[in-house]
Formats: structure tokens, sequence, C-alpha cells
């Protein structure tokens, strides 16, 4: 599920699923789904060191750096705004952290001038520092990336787990990787971007090994496909 939700990230796949209806806010939408299901199960088994402090802050920096990127980008080099800001806007809450993430490996690459961002990349790297989006800021946003996910031992009692909410939560997920996993294998049909989705593995089919042919990821159930592995919180 959760390489579905990385996959659709690419801008090939996002463009095709676009033509059913895929936006990003569909895309949140997921995310935040996924998060709800974590928060169910951490809040029965301990306390988060990832509190809503950490995508504060990293959504503050977002709203900060983002429009600052994008206005001096948008005029002075908008070949490298183009390719910077491409599938990308502000978020909020666990999908901020991909946003800023996607800024930050685009920003690397823009200010090595690889690919077609060329020396033009390193100029526009040059403008962006003397707007003051430095190596220590972007380094701070490094550091706030690091700590999403991490989980601190909670120095309180375990509350009892509520199978009905967290059942509740993994269903909702569910729903939406339904809806969203089988337009997606209409709308791509490349298969190596099936591939980032989590469609396709290296296995070789059983009765086709000789052939090298790749086998689905999923395995076709009843009624559908069956559920893919939903994260779930460890034990602190």
């Amino acid at each position: 599920m959760l390489k579905l939700m990385m996959g659709m990230r690419s801008p090939r796949i996002a463009s095709a699923m676009a033509a059913y209806g895929f936006k990003d806010s569909d895309l949140q939408e997921g995310w935040a789904l996924l998060h709800a299901v974590g928060r169910v199960k951490l809040d029965a088994n301990g306390t988060p060191a990832t509190d809503t402090s950490t995508l504060t802050e990293l959504d503050a920096w977002e709203n900060r750096w983002f429009p600052i990127a994008s206005a001096t980008l948008e005029r002075r080099f908008p070949a490298v705004h183009a390719q910077i800001f491409k599938n990308l806007s502000q978020t909020e809450g666990p999908a901020v952290a991909v946003s800023v993430r996607t800024f930050l490996e685009r920003f690397d690459q823009m200010a090595q001038g690889i690919g077609s961002y060329g020396a033009e990349g390193k100029q526009a790297k040059d403008v962006l520092v003397s707007r003051g989006l430095t190596d220590t800021i972007l380094n701070d946003a490094r550091a706030l990336l690091e700590n999403v996910g991490k989980i601190a031992v909670s120095k309180e009692p375990a509350a009892p787990q509520d199978p009905k909410a967290i059942e509740k939560a993994e269903n909702e997920l569910w729903a939406w990787y339904l809806e969203w996993s089988q337009i997606a294998r209409i709308a791509v049909t490349q298969r190596a971007l099936l591939k980032q989705l989590g469609f396709v593995s290296n296995r070789a089919k059983s009765h086709a090994v000789d052939d090298g042919e790749e086998t689905d990821d999923e395995v076709p159930v009843a009624g559908g496909l069956a559920k893919p592995a939903i994260p779930v919180a460890p034990n602190v």
C-alpha cells in the first residue's frame, strides 16, 4: 500500500491518473488515512516521538520557503521553476513530509546542475541562497524529516486497544486503496510504472520460469484483491 502511495508521486503516473480525476487532494487523503491507522494503534501502544509539533514545524518550513522559492524561480528561472515545482504544491498533515522531501531532492539536483538543470540550476541556487534558503535552512528541514516516524517509549501506561476504532480506520484506508489501485491498473499501462506502484514484482511465474515473466504482487481473491499489509505500530 505504501509503495502505491509513493509511486503516485511520479509525474508520469500522476499524469496518467489525472485523466480519471486523480488530484493532489486524493493522494493527500490516502496519506491522511494511513496516518489515521497509525495514530489509532499508537494511541493504544505508546506515545509517538514524532508528535504533531514535528509536522507543524515541517509545515511551517514549507509555508515559509515554498512561496519564496516559487516566486523567485518563476520570474528569474521559469524553466527551473517548472522542474522544481512540477506536481508539487503546499500540503498539510503527513503529506507535508513527502512534499518537503521531494523539494529537497530536486533542490539538490538543481544546485549540482544535474541533467536539464545545467548551469542555470547552479545560478538559481545562488539566487535562492541570497533569499535566505541557505544550507542551514535546508538542513533544518532534513533534521525534521529524520524525526518523522520515530517512536519513543511512552512513560504513560499503555491504553487498551479499541478493536472497533482500528477496524474502522483500516477499512477506510482499504476502501481508498481499492478505488485508486484498480483505477491505476487501467490508467497506467507501462510495466515499469506498474512496478513502481507495486503491482509487478521480479518473481517469475511458477509456470513460466524459463520465460522470465513477472507476476503481480497482489494475489487475486474472490471479489477483488487481497489486502496488502497495513503498517502496524511497534510495541513500546
